[in-house]
């Protein structure tokens, strides 16, 4: 029987006003979605130490683009065999307090349903000087499919919350009061998050956002 899911998968997001990065997966693949999209009528700047062959892909344009741009990218590469999935923060902003983190959402009409264990997961990070306000969240994104097993594998050990539109999961947050409360660093409660996901055989892309400590990223 064929294997479900895509050999590349992408994951977009926005990083400015207009500005939007592409994240492959695998990363050797990058040159592949340079060229769909450039069949597509869409040209993006690839960026790595090791770019063209291994790296990331910057989508730009001279003026600010609404959300709707990243769901035609996510969508036209998922029609020229890459799947893509386009997410955008709702009614919130990345900077400040990380309470201000509302809700990423699937942005885009074309998308895999079902992919191969694929996620990317980024952990948010905030430090204070006392620790008294210290926060952490992780989000990961995927497939329908495979974000719902996901998510029956992570409620068993984190505090999840998933995302859902009507055409299926589209993300999960993953709280981390530990962090809060000064019990647990974000580099081993990221690696909890890796051993209950990479033991399913799930893989993909990893990020960590802290501001706090310059040498993680």
């Amino acid at each position: 029987m064929a294997e479900l899911g895509f050999s590349t998968y992408v994951f977009i997001e926005r990083i400015a006003a207009n500005a939007a990065a592409l994240h492959p997966f695998p990363e050797h693949n990058v040159a592949l979605v340079r060229d769909a999209l450039a069949d597509a009528g869409f040209d993006i700047t690839l960026l790595g130490p090791d770019a063209p062959e291994v790296g990331e892909g910057v989508y730009f344009q001279p003026e600010p683009f609404g959300d709707e741009v990243m769901g035609l990218l996510a969508d036209a590469l998922t029609l020229r065999g890459i799947g893509a999935y386009a997410y955008a923060l709702v009614d919130s902003s990345l900077g400040g307090d990380l309470a201000d983190i509302a809700l990423f959402t699937r942005v885009g009409d074309i998308f895999p349903r079902h992919g191969r264990h694929i996620l990317m997961t980024r952990m948010y990070i905030q430090r204070t000087p006392t620790g008294a306000g210290n926060k952490a969240v992780t989000w990961a994104f995927g497939s329908p499919a495979d974000l719902e097993e996901a998510n029956r594998l992570l409620s068993e050990k984190f505090d999840t919350e998933p995302v859902t539109d009507p055409r299926g999961m589209a993300a999960i947050e993953i709280r981390h009061p530990e962090f809060a409360a000064g019990t647990a660093e974000p580099m081993v409660l990221l690696d909890e998050i890796f051993q209950v996901l990479g033991a399913a055989g799930f893989e993909g892309i990893t990020m960590c956002n802290d501001p706090g400590q310059q040498a993680q990223g």
